[in-house]
């Protein structure tokens, strides 16, 4: 787990000397590992940098306090929690026959860029795995009609905020496995709309493709860093690749 992230860092320049890192921890499984491997890196890595795990609380959360007791005893980590009223304005603006994960997201990654700002943070840390970003690619691709997933390493579209993905080479089986090593329950989600239909369909296409091939995520990972732009339907004229 430790090399894949690592790798990943590398690869994308993730992490830079003296940078203020801030870790998303919503309490999940994804990213209480993401939390304890950047530890570990921090100690071991030949560069010096700088974690500061934050938690936005959306007033769904049931057992952080258990979660920031285990942060603070087994890695020697203070988790900030900031208050909001994302609940609130979930309920106000939901349809309850539709997901609203999205709009959660965009309200949580708000706090975080203004935080960010605040704190002189270098990036935001978030503990998308290698399966999330294959499921968002097929997701914008059946039912967005447009190539694209979530970058590793990206800037913010405002160019203030960087967001990195420090799990991206990390099957999340594999972010299952070593969960259990860390011998802490994760925090229960008690949202009342929470659906993600879409999602939990392209999985089950993803199961359905590793039948026959077992590499499959593997593969679709791959071949976002492997783009054959000739060979794409893009109008404009043969060189349009280039623009």
């Amino acid at each position: 787990m430790r090399k894949k992230v690592g790798m990943a860092i590398h690869d994308y320049d993730m992490i830079r000397p003296q940078d203020r890192v801030i870790v998303a921890v919503s309490g999940g499984k994804d990213s209480l590992v993401l939390l304890k491997v950047l530890s570990d890196l921090r100690r071991a890595a030949p560069i010096d940098f700088e974690i500061v795990p934050l938690h936005i609380k959306t007033g769904f959360e049931d057992g952080f306090d258990r979660v920031a007791a285990w942060a603070r005893e087994a890695l020697g980590l203070e988790i900030r929690e900031v208050s909001t009223d994302i609940d609130k304005i979930l309920s106000e603006v939901s349809d309850p026959d539709k997901s609203v994960c999205a709009l959660c997201s965009r309200l949580r990654r708000g706090h975080l860029y203004s935080l960010a700002q605040e704190m002189g943070a270098a990036s935001i840390a978030l503990g998308h795995t290698r399966d999330d970003i294959v499921e968002t690619f097929l997701l914008r691709c059946l039912y967005t009609g447009q190539l694209g997933a979530m970058r590793p390493e990206r800037v913010s579209n405002d160019g203030k905020n960087r967001v990195i993905r420090p799990l991206a080479y990390c099957p999340a089986e594999m972010v299952e496995r070593y969960f259990a090593f860390l011998e802490i329950a994760p925090v229960v989600n008690n949202c009342p709309i929470r659906v993600d239909g879409k999602r939990a369909m392209v999985r089950g296409l993803l199961k359905d493709l590793e039948k026959d091939n077992p590499k499959a995520r593997a593969s679709l990972f791959a071949a976002l860093g492997n783009i054959d732009m000739k060979s794409l339907c893009v109008r404009g004229g043969s060189d349009a690749h280039t623009h």
